[in-house]
């Protein structure tokens, strides 16, 4: 597949930042933004396109309020941003991405992601209305992913997608009653980069980082925890708190909505490689919630409280 090469005017407005550096095209993120990498002096820059003038605000707004709080060995410094274009240009941390380098069940790996991410919630604290604003996002985002489900259904077994539409409407009840946050929005070790050298974990990929329920941010590395009990409990250790009983009432059901979205979002590249994993991913997010296809006596509501009594 042909990469698609950088728009003439952001490449023109990013060579006035960081001067002309050979780049290589990523793959899109979940959000849809574009991005090439460049290696300076500086280190790995990013030139950031994105899909549309209200992704291009949330990014550069969480670059601004959030973002900043991880420290520059732990996250992606904001160089320049133009909004008539759509464009960041962003200085990423090195490391091996953590879901490809073997580090993914390591239990350093998943108190450090834990400390780092309770850092980038609490930042919270110094946004307005953030309970509101919380509420409305996570909404949203339940809702775009019930629109996913129904994308699956022409390419999944329709027994999953109606089980993501069932994750999304259990969560939806429960949506003011859980903790807002700075959310990455697409947490998990896919989006976690490791330093051998220094010994230091890094936060990548923060295009749909915005005030949701933090919960959400749990919905990925709850895989590994599932397959590996103990990581959840070097991650809470980090993390610094208990989850509440309706975080844990849900945090499933977020996963199934995480996997259903991967799952899409590998389709949607044509990602021969990546939609097996993704799919088979779903599949175990789905049975982690104590759901069985037999059970259409019970509501959701019932089902999921009786698999946690």
């Amino acid at each position: 597949m042909t990469q698609p090469a950088i728009p003439a005017k952001a490449a023109d407005w990013a060579r006035g930042h960081v001067g002309r550096h050979a780049a290589w095209a990523l793959p899109a993120d979940l959000s849809g933004t574009r991005a090439w990498r460049m290696s300076s002096p500086q280190g790995l820059i990013d030139i950031r396109v994105t899909r549309t003038d209200e992704d291009f605000g949330r990014e550069v707004y969480a670059h601004r309020n959030a973002i900043r709080c991880l420290g520059p060995s732990h996250g992606p410094r904001l160089l320049a941003s133009e909004p008539r274009l759509r464009s960041l240009l962003t200085l990423q941390p090195r490391g091996w991405r953590v879901d490809t380098a073997d580090l993914q069940f390591q239990p350093r790996v998943h108190e450090d992601a834990g400390r780092l991410l309770r850092i980038l919630h609490d930042s919270v604290s110094q946004v307005p209305e953030a309970n509101s604003r919380a509420t409305r996002a996570t909404v949203l985002y339940a809702q775009r992913i019930q629109t996913v489900a129904d994308h699956l259904a022409t390419v999944a077994p329709p027994e999953q997608a109606f089980a993501v539409h069932r994750s999304a409407s259990l969560v939806l009840r429960y949506v003011r009653d859980l903790r807002p946050a700075f959310c990455h929005g697409t947490f998990g070790p896919a989006s976690w980069t490791w330093q051998n050298q220094s010994q230091t974990l890094s936060f990548t990929e923060f295009g749909r980082s915005e005030v949701m329920a933090a919960v959400i941010d749990l919905a990925r590395p709850a895989r590994a925890w599932a397959e590996q009990p103990k990581l959840r409990d070097w991650f809470l250790k980090g993390y610094g708190r208990p989850l509440s009983w309706q975080e844990s009432l849900v945090l499933r059901h977020w996963s199934v909505l995480a996997a259903g979205e991967d799952l899409h979002y590998a389709i949607h590249q044509r990602n021969k490689e990546g939609i097996p994993p993704a799919a088979s991913a779903l599949r175990r997010a789905i049975d982690h919630t104590g759901f069985t296809l037999d059970e259409d006596s019970l509501t959701p509501i019932d089902a999921v409280e009786r698999g946690w009594q």
